[in-house]
């Protein structure tokens, strides 16, 4: 068993990260960082991160890349995030697991929980948030188009070790599925 000296959370060789999946406004980012802060372990937010690496905002590599060009860089920069960071919590973009080998990398380097949320949730963390999210940009029905994504990803998501409803969902609740991952090991 591999633990952070300054975490109270022990994690096994196989499981040294838990990501974070689901829609856009599910609160990947807010329960990731709360996650980490409660565990003592780094969080990544794997958005920022591309931001990061390419100096440049996730809508302006929209932009300049296409939905395909953004999500050959999403894939590169998670296999990177997955090779050279130890224990840590990773929130995925929304459309992360649902490209490439995305899932199946995110389910061999560690735990993937699946936020689940319904659309009425979804818009409303999403209207509430000042973040800029270039799939939903220009949308003139957003609840319609979500609701659509969200069917087309549904099988992606459910392929995650974990699925929680963001309804639900409190420390105590993460703190179950870490203890059950631990003794089922």
């Amino acid at each position: 068993m591999i633990s952070n000296p300054n975490s109270r959370f022990p994690v096994r060789d196989s499981n040294r990260k838990i990501f974070l999946v689901g829609m856009p406004g599910a609160g990947k980012t807010y329960w990731g960082q709360k996650l980490a802060q409660e565990y003592k372990l780094e969080f990544t937010d794997l958005d920022v991160f591309i931001a990061g690496q390419e100096q440049a905002t996730i809508p302006a590599l929209f932009a300049q890349y296409g939905e395909s060009g953004f999500r050959e860089k999403e894939s590169k920069y998670l296999m990177k995030l997955i090779k050279t960071t130890d224990v840590a919590i990773i929130a995925c973009g929304g459309g992360a697991p649902c490209f490439h080998r995305n899932m199946a990398l995110m389910k061999e380097a560690g735990i993937v929980i699946y936020l689940q949320a319904d659309i009425e949730t979804l818009m409303h963390n999403i209207q509430k948030s000042d973040e800029i999210r270039p799939l939903l940009k220009g949308k003139a029905n957003i609840g319609g188009y979500l609701k659509g994504l969200l069917h087309k990803r549904t099988a992606f998501y459910e392929q995650a070790h974990f699925i929680l409803q963001t309804k639900n969902i409190s420390l105590i609740t993460f703190d179950e599925i870490i203890s059950s991952c631990i003794n089922k090991l």
